[in-house]
This record gives structure tokens, sequence and C-alpha cells, in this order.
């Protein structure tokens, strides 16, 4: 499908109008930095047997250089599945790290994993579903939550939630 409107092939003059505007749009609205891992991480899911978490609600931070399309870090968010409503909140700590406070209805007795760049993350939850991570990286995670003999009979499988970046 090489023909312009006219039926007539693409010649070097076409090719050059479409690089200008290549050009344009990454000048004027780049692609975030943040995206190819973001889609690497979503294709992580496939290697897990889950049930996928949908976002709820947030409250985001922007973050970009004036007159780019900002990177959106994620300061609280709401998941939700089936049987499980996860809720977490993001805070900073000195140096570079996070913190990530986290609650799970019905969350009691599951086993929380959070998936960084380069690392995996764990913690319990308490009995109310409450869960917490020290010292996360900045940069994409993913939570997955398992079930234990402990948890809900509901939650049988893993929940896990779509790639966020703080």
């Amino acid at each position: 499908m090489n023909d312009t409107a006219h039926g007539d092939p693409m010649d070097q003059r076409d090719l050059d109008i479409l690089g200008d505007l290549v050009d344009i749009y990454d000048t004027l609205d780049p692609m975030p930095a943040v995206l190819p891992d973001l889609i690497l991480f979503g294709l992580q899911i496939g290697d897990l047997d889950a049930e996928v978490a949908r976002l709820v609600d947030s409250e985001l931070i922007l973050a970009g250089a004036a007159g780019t399309r900002s990177v959106e870090h994620a300061k609280r968010v709401t998941f939700s599945s089936e049987n499980l409503t996860v809720m977490i909140s993001v805070q900073s700590q000195p140096g570079h790290a996070l913190r990530l406070d986290g609650w799970a209805a019905p969350g009691g007795g599951l086993h929380a994993e959070l998936r960084t760049g380069g690392q995996t993350l764990t913690a319990e939850c308490d009995e109310t579903g409450r869960f917490v991570f020290e010292s996360v990286p900045s940069g994409s995670v993913q939570l997955v939550l398992h079930p234990t003999d402990a948890s809900d009979p509901a939650i049988r499988i893993p929940v896990v939630t779509p790639a966020l970046h703080l």
C-alpha cells in the first residue's frame, strides 16, 4: 500500500514530508520515556495465571518539562477486581525511596508482592488487609496479591494490577 491517493507510488518528497511530521510530533508531543517500560511490565502479566484488577480511581502527580507531555506519577490509586478492592497510597521518604501503604478488602491473610524494575518486594497483609512496602524505588511497579490458606476463599487466584509509574 505504497500508492498515494492518485495511485502514484510515494516518492522521496513524500517520504521527506512524512519524516518532517515525525520530527514535529517528537518535538511537540514526545512519547513519555517510561512508556516502553510500562509496556514490557504489562506483557509480563502473561506469565501469571491471575485476575487483572482495573483502575477505579487515582490521584496523580504530573512531572515533566514545560511544553511536553507530562509523566503521571501515582500518589493514591484504587483498583478493583471481581472479588477484591485495593487502595494504595505512595509517600516520599528521605533520599529517593518511596513508601507504599496498601489496603485490600477482603484482604486479610493475602501475600502481597510488588514487582519493580529490578526486584520483587514482599509483604503480608494483616487481618484487616493492610500491607506496607518500605524503600520502594521510583519507576514502574506492579502489585500482585496472592491468596493463602488464611485468606478469603473467594480469592482463588492471584490478583494483579496494571503497571504504575511511581
